[in-house]
């Protein structure tokens, strides 16, 4: 997992660090970090990057909102934690997209509420499962499938890396998993919320900007799960 800090303020983003690394040692990943100080620049050779805590109000040549929006839209899956000394950035930020912020002024009760709750999250989206295809096992994580289609007996599992093709009914394939973030919405299709660029009662636009519609029958549960996908 690769996590990066962008904060000018050296003596912060030196505490920030010491702070999350001692609180995510014992997730079993491997943690990469990267802080950047003065610049934005190398940012931008970074092929990966799952966690940033940024900084709003940075002397660079972008403010913080503005980065967001770049990696948001360069990183779909990005947690972005915004950082501030000013508590009223919230509301320009709200079009993000973003996870949390922490205040200065108050960084020790927010970094704890934080971090928690990053935690949480993380240990739902690194649900992985094992698919057998062509003979071989790949381990695949939830949170990487796009979409699961069922055509036939066939299922096409489409993920952000490759698309696998497995003998099962769609019905069985989700009693194996639990992930709140794939949801139904046609008989022989599942959608993950975060592939989802906008929608409505009755149909989806993805990232991708393909048009799926949904089903009479799944279109209040995917309205009231999406809601909470948001609210997160």
């Amino acid at each position: 997992m690769n996590i990066v800090l962008v904060d000018d303020d050296i003596e912060f983003s030196n505490k920030l660090k010491v702070d999350v690394k001692l609180y995510f040692k014992q997730l079993d990943e491997n943690i990469n970090f990267i802080v950047l100080n003065d610049s934005f620049d190398t940012i931008k050779d970074i092929d990966q990057i799952d966690l940033i805590f940024l900084d709003v109000d940075l002397n660079f040549e972008m403010n913080g909102i503005d980065i967001g929006a770049y990696l948001k839209s360069k990183f779909p899956k990005i947690i972005i934690v915004f950082v501030s000394m000013h508590e009223d950035f919230v509301f320009p930020a709200l079009s993000i997209g973003f996870f949390q912020f922490i205040r200065k002024t108050k960084y020790d009760f927010d970094i704890v509420k934080v971090l928690k709750q990053i935690e949480d999250y993380l240990i739902e989206i690194l649900k992985k499962i094992c698919i057998k295809m062509d003979g071989r096992s790949y381990v695949v994580r939830l949170n990487d499938i796009k979409y699961i289609m069922s055509i036939g007996h066939d299922l096409y599992i489409n993920t952000y890396q490759k698309e696998y093709l497995i003998y099962s009914s769609l019905k069985k394939f989700m009693d194996q998993i639990s992930f709140d973030e794939l949801v139904q919405i046609e008989r022989s299709l599942v959608v993950n919320l975060n592939f989802i660029k906008r929608m409505d009662k009755t149909s989806v636009i993805t990232l991708n900007d393909e048009e799926y519609f949904v089903g009479r029958k799944y279109q209040d549960e995917l309205v009231r799960k999406y809601e909470e996908f948001l609210l997160r």
